[in-house]
């Protein structure tokens, strides 16, 4: 079986090569990727557009990697045929049986409209960006952040509104990607739901996430956490409900003065000056910062730079507790995270989130936005070891079945035969008729 995979992210492997200006994240991609390859009868291939890049192939380790040139922002419009040909180009080239293309975010999955029709495509579902302009409306709703907008944003760069403007320009685009696709993978009760309430018709099938091999390897231990430390991996723009957490952290802080929020946020600073703040900030940064002040929070926050996946581990590990505070969610990889490593979490019931876990089960859950129930849950786990030391096993426990690397990579090619079955089966009905 030979599998064409289109990403957003580069491979590591593959981006001392690569010319332009490559994208990495998407951490649950490579482990996927590798363990897929492992299986027998396979045959895999990627392709991954880079910003003022060119068409690349290179074959490491028996895997061929390929990369088209694109402008910034080509992958945020209706795609031109000029674009699709540069995609067709590739898969001419491997001859897949199937292409796998990883997320709706971008415009990838319009390829349908362009890829010979027997060749059948299947799109996973990682956000969806027309959810998240609700999502992102309402985490800003009480904040009052138009009057943080420095001068960059008020002349129509970066800031929330400029990302509601490009999600909002994108949604349309990302409906036309579920109206012309036949095959979706998704892990959630929540993203099924929103599928089906755009293409009814649509193949739906289960496919879980793999985590980074290290988050497999360490373990949460309550007697060498340190108490009162809250980690919090994502907080850089208002969906993920940080401000929320500040807070939640202020009530605590009457209870439990010593409580710290540690926070990997790369570009913001608290030492920054008002005038640099007034003139380049953008909203959400200068918002946080007004909050931190005015809850008096600065010896409680520890911000830290872009982290690597051991950095993630040791933090998971040296918290007491993770917290989850965002407004919109599907499949937080870092909720994954967290429950592999044992920490126990309080997070937002959002989106796919109840389908991971279960309140007073596996974590503690609080509505969006409601910083009174998080502190609330915070403090249960605060004072309570038994409870702390039940979620951690209990959230370990799913996590690993969930995540478990042989499983889901058969459950991966499972997927892919039964689609090119099932595709070859109604191309056939279709030539009969």
């Amino acid at each position: 079986m030979r599998i064409l995979w289109i990403t957003h992210d580069l491979f590591e492997v593959f981006l001392p090569y690569v010319k332009g200006q490559p994208t990495k994240g998407g951490s649950w991609i490579a482990p996927l990727f590798y363990s897929i390859l492992r299986q027998p009868d396979v045959t895999l291939a990627a392709v991954t557009p880079v910003i003022g890049g060119e068409e690349q192939k290179k074959e490491i380790d028996g895997v061929t990697y390929y990369s088209i040139g694109i402008r910034k922002n080509e992958n945020m419009s209706p795609m031109s045929s000029d674009l699709a040909y540069r995609y067709i180009s590739i898969i001419n080239d491997f001859q897949p049986d199937i292409i796998h293309i990883h997320g709706t975010e971008k415009n990838f999955a319009l390829l349908r409209k362009f890829v010979d029709g027997r060749i059948p495509i299947v799109c996973s579902i990682q956000g969806i960006v027309s959810c998240c302009i609700n999502g992102l409306n309402c985490s800003v709703v009480n904040t009052g952040i138009k009057k943080q907008r420095s001068v960059k944003n008020r002349i129509g760069r970066g800031g929330v509104s400029s990302m509601l403007k490009i999600w909002k320009k994108y949604s349309g685009i990302e409906r036309e990607i579920y109206r012309i696709n036949r095959y979706f993978i998704g892990r959630t009760a929540w993203d099924k739901a929103q599928l089906a309430s755009i293409n009814a018709g649509a193949y739906y099938f289960h496919g879980e996430e793999l985590l980074r091999p290290v988050f497999y390897e360490e373990s949460w231990n309550l007697e060498r956490c340190e108490r009162y430390r809250i980690f919090v991996s994502s907080a850089e723009y208002p969906l993920k409900g940080f401000h929320t957490l500040l807070q939640a952290v202020a009530i605590l802080k009457r209870e439990f003065p010593d409580v710290k929020i540690v926070a990997p946020l790369s570009s913001f600073s608290l030492e920054s000056s008002k005038a640099r703040d007034l003139l380049f900030a953008e909203d959400y940064s200068n918002y946080l910062k007004s909050e931190i002040r005015r809850l008096k929070l600065e010896s409680n926050i520890v911000l830290l730079g872009r982290l690597s996946a051991e950095e993630m581990v040791a933090e998971y590990r040296k918290a007491h507790l993770f917290v989850l505070p965002s407004f919109l969610e599907n499949s937080p990889n870092s909720l994954g995270e967290s429950m592999m490593i044992g920490t126990p979490a309080v997070t937002s019931a959002v989106g796919g989130v109840t389908s991971i876990v279960r309140d007073n089960e596996s974590s503690l859950l609080f509505p969006p936005g409601d910083h009174a129930l998080l502190a609330y849950q915070i403090a249960r786990i605060f004072t309570n070891d038994t409870l702390a030391l039940r979620l951690s096993a209990h959230a370990r426990e799913i996590a690993l079945k969930r995540h478990n690397v042989t499983e889901t990579a058969r459950q991966y090619c499972r997927i892919y035969s039964e689609i090119i079955r099932q595709h070859h089966e109604s191309s056939a009905g279709t030539s009969r008729a």
